[in-house]
């Protein structure tokens, strides 16, 4: 699912009154929270005539029940796409609103890629089991070329340089916001691929709220959770405004959680000789164990027309570095993370506009432990500490009819030590140890211009990026023959967005910019581990163009929600991730073409009873570099064809005053025609992976849910070596070439919530 402009005279325009356009597109916070009713002014400042809220009608009980049940009928249901339409009518471009409070079910704390993997463009991938290290690309990006945001906050800190999805859990969030191609000037350069945004759970209920949750599955995977939200100060009923009554002013939430997995699943082991089947055998994962903990304490409200929200996360993680799946395995290297992250947000807000402020400070200690060698490229003991400071003062404002002007500044420093315990064992007796500086400061500018009555949207935007490294070691530190150097990147970003609604429900999309992205830490440095940093990389740059059309009917009992769009980036000095041997080294590539077509579509059906989703991108990707073994090759690690599609059915029924809501869905994933190095030799066999899913809803407060993944129990697939007369050989599935991916698993959670939402009114109808 993907953006539209909504232009109908109800729900659509609503959406539009309820939602002014916030710095960089951000979904509004306050209108998400507040109740439709009657208006009779725009918040941006644009006129509009009063409106009240349609109500749905509810046919009349006038029938006797038949059986032991009944069908439950809700007033005021909608699709769960509120906050795409929303979206759709502040911002231009191609973008996913996903309202995880609005999601039906109970999800592991884990169930963040599967929900990022439904939509279109996204390609997930893994290293395997439970709680393993997964990435996200986006239109054929890598995972770096994908900006994560938290409450519009970077995530991915200079120790680590890409955010691992699996240690995002879902219990602390409210929606995430994907947007692809055309990127808003708050989230930086525009990168190839997009950016991501993750919405905290801000709901504040007039009396409080207590959830528990607790989940068991296959290979010893296991969580528990708990989290609570109390009012602190509550208004009372005769002084509250319209459509606010009983509200709080202010909300504490606390959450905590834990989650761990042994991973220890069977798989198929090739052994040291991967082009000779008499030594393959079927194995057992050892070292891929985990064991997470999370705790979060927020507090936000307001105070007038100022909102503000502050939270405190702190994360813990021990985990195991599994080996390729080739020969023995790595048993006793380990990685350890222990962070602590403060994001702050407060905005204020008036008729023509508003201004916020968005703050975060990151400490974190990493720590990769290789004693005996088995993964990186000799002993290994580094302890890695960082510090991640962000501020960005944003705002809004009418300027003239139809007309908006957003500004966006924000800085960004950090500071990496890199200590290395084990002793050197290379021959120039290089320490190991570094520190590493980065600042980064960044200007952008938009326009959003109305016109033709708001059937045409413009948003021209350019942005300045400037970055000063300080990579530079004394002699005798650092890496062996280590060539980090200061210097300066200047980076500039111009972006024209465009949107005309040519029919109610059907609108003509399109975009166009440059982008601007240097090198992360990881890049240049490496890890330590499977990854291996390469000094000399340049910033990427590239323009990069897509236009499409998007269908979307107004919520009904059956409804669609629909898109098509071709896109093409062409890049300079393209940074690509290429797997030699156990090891991810990046290189600069000249120039290289991603282009592509991506599709996606909702039904639903019956009322929400029947609902099918799906998308499917295709790319063609072009190594442009001088190299002859490399000049016109798919690039690497981008799948071909990409496919995902969802089947859900379920019914809320009434059993003798209790409600009963059962569901069952079926998944199906698959992925094709990727490449594993830059000359297009050595291709990654096809998988395709089916799951399942059961769920009980009982009361609206119980749920639970049963999963099945790789319901199949593929485990592996078929490859041919790129030399001439060797014969098709058995390897196991994977995502990353010999990083298996496990058979079937199970995965079962329930979730009580002791004092749920109050309840929207309900009438009944026969069945």
């Amino acid at each position: 699912m993907v953006a539209a402009l909504v232009v109908l005279p109800s729900a659509a325009a609503r959406a539009d009154r309820e939602a002014p356009p916030a710095p960089g597109g951000e979904p509004n916070v306050d209108a998400a929270q507040r109740s439709p009713g009657p208006a009779s002014a725009r918040t941006d400042g644009r006129e509009t005539k009063p409106t009240s809220a349609p109500r749905p009608v509810s046919p009349p009980n006038t029938a006797a029940r038949r059986g032991p049940y009944h069908t439950v009928v809700r007033a005021d249901q909608g699709d769960g796409l509120d906050a795409q339409r929303r979206l759709d009518a502040q911002r231009p471009g191609f973008h996913t609103a996903i309202e995880l409070a609005a999601e039906r079910g109970a999800r592991s704390a884990d169930g963040l890629p599967e929900i990022l993997a439904r939509s279109a463009g996204a390609t997930v991938r893994s290293l395997g089991g439970l709680g393993q290290f997964s990435a996200l690309s986006l239109r054929g990006s890598s995972a770096q070329q994908v900006a994560l945001f938290l409450d519009g906050v970077p995530l991915s800190a200079g120790s680590g340089g890409v955010v691992n999805l699996a240690d995002l859990p879902l219990d602390a969030l409210g929606a995430v916001t994907i947007y692809r191609g055309l990127v808003p000037i708050a989230y930086g350069g525009a990168a190839l691929g997009g950016a991501v945004d993750l919405g905290s759970d801000l709901r504040c209920d007039p009396v409080p709220r207590l959830r528990a949750v607790v989940g068991a599955g296959s290979f010893a995977a296991r969580e528990a959770r708990v989290g609570a939200s109390v009012p602190l100060v509550a208004r009372s009923k005769g002084h509250a405004p319209k459509n606010m009554s009983s509200a709080p002013r202010h909300c504490l939430a606390v959450r905590a959680g834990y989650t761990g997995a042994a991973g220890d699943f069977r798989f198929h082991n090739i052994g040291e000789t991967p082009l000779d089947p008499s030594d393959d055998r079927l194995d057992r994962r050892v070292n891929n164990s985990y064991d997470r903990a999370l705790t979060q304490v927020a507090v936000h409200g307001r105070v007038g027309d100022l909102r503000y929200s502050v939270q405190e996360l702190v994360f813990v993680k021990d985990q195991g570095v599994p080996s390729m799946a080739t020969g023995a395995q790595a048993r006793r290297t380990r990685l350890g993370t222990v962070s602590a992250r403060t994001v702050a947000r407060v905005r204020r807000t008036w008729s023509r506009g508003h201004v916020e402020g968005v703050f975060g400070v990151l400490a974190e200690q990493v720590r990769f432990r290789d004693p005996l060698g088995e993964i990186g490229l000799a002993r290994d003991d580094q302890r890695t500490r960082a510090l991640d400071l962000y501020a960005s003062p944003r705002g809004r404002v009418g300027v003239w009819r139809g007309a908006e002007i957003g500004l966006v500044a924000d800085v960004r420093g950090e500071l990496i030590r890199v200590d290395e315990r084990a002793a050197s064992t290379g021959p120039l007796g290089a320490t190991g140890d570094a520190d590493r500086r980065r600042v980064a400061g960044g200007l952008g500018l938009e326009l959003d211009q109305r016109l033709l009555a708001g059937r045409l949207q413009l948003a021209p935007a350019v942005r300045l990026d400037v970055l000063r490294s300080a990579f530079a070691v004394p002699p005798g530190q650092g890496e062996q023959s280590d060539e980090g150097r200061d210097h300066t990147s200047l980076g500039v970003s111009p972006r024209l967005g465009m949107r005309l609604s040519l029919r109610p429900g059907l609108s003509l999309r399109a975009s166009a910019g440059r982008y601007f992205r240097p090198p992360t830490l990881v890049e240049l440095f490496g890890d330590r581990g499977y990854a291996v940093g390469n000094e000399g990389l340049r910033p990427e740059r590239g323009t990069g163009l897509d236009a499409g059309l998007v269908v979307s009917t107004a919520p009904a009992r059956t409804s669609l929600y629909a898109h098509a769009a071709g896109f093409v980036t062409w890049s300079e000095d393209l940074i690509a991730w290429t797997q030699t041997g156990p090891y991810l080294r990046p290189t600069n590539l000249d120039r290289a073409r991603v282009a592509g077509l991506e599709t996606a579509a909702a039904l639903r059906l019956l009322g929400g009873d029947l609902e099918l989703r799906g998308n499917y991108t295709l790319l063609a990707t072009r190594n442009g570099s001088a190299e002859a073994s490399m000049h016109g090759q798919p690039l690497p690690g981008r799948p071909r064809h990409e496919l995902f599609v969802q089947l859900a059915a379920g019914h809320a029924y009434d059993l003798r005053g209790r409600e009963f809501l059962p569901r069952l869905g079926v998944t199906v994933e698959h992925a094709a025609r990727t490449f594993l190095d830059p000359s297009g030799r050595f291709e990654v066999p096809a998988r395709t992976l089916v799951g399942a899913f059961l769920e009980l809803h009982l009361l609206a407060r119980v749920h639970l849910a049963l999963e099945v993944r790789n319901v199949l129990g593929a485990r592996v697939a078929t490859w041919r070596p790129p030399v001439a007369g060797s014969p098709a050989v058995t390897v196991p599935l994977s995502d990353f070439f010999f990083f298996p991916l496990p058979g079937t698993s199970l995965w079962t959670t329930l979730r009580v919530d002791l004092q749920p939402p109050r309840r929207p009114r309900t009438t009944e109808r026969p069945s």
